[in-house]
């Protein structure tokens, strides 16, 4: 009997058996020359992700490069978008806030009997303090 044509044993070819290399876990970014879709179980998502040409997104590593290979798309960086720091308030924010209570404190005691006036300031008063709770935390 002739020899095998495949250099490995036939269960190392075939599909879902032992000695087949999983898929690499790691992604590439890629955009469509002209649009596409991404399949949703390639992104593991509900739906298909369409994208427009030279739209960026991130997608399983050897997906891709087959992508790229068969000049459906090109390698490109996906931008993410920078996280905000959460910064504690500066003393100077603070200060300006307390500074802001003092003001509307004067304010509602300038008002007096002015109905509207007193108004006015009760709510100023009231927005500055809301201000600064926020800032306190």
């Amino acid at each position: 009997m002739p020899a095998s044509c495949f250099p490995m044993p036939v269960e190392q070819v075939s599909g879902n058996r032992k000695g087949v290399p999983k898929m690499a876990s790691t992604k590439i970014g890629i955009a469509f020359r002209h649009g596409g879709i991404i399949p949703a179980s390639i992104l593991k998502k509900e739906k298909d992700v369409k994208l427009a040409a030279h739209e960026a997104i991130e997608v399983p590593s050897d997906y891709g490069q087959h992508l790229i290979d068969d000049k459906f798309a090109y390698a490109k960086d996906v931008e993410k978008p920078a996280k905000a720091k959460k910064s504690s308030p500066s003393e100077a924010e603070i200060a300006s806030a307390e500074k802001a209570v003092a003001d509307a404190e004067v304010a509602v005691v300038e008002a007096g009997d002015d109905a509207d006036a007193k108004l006015a300031a009760d709510q100023l008063l009231a927005e500055a303090k809301a201000a600064l709770d926020k800032l306190k935390g």
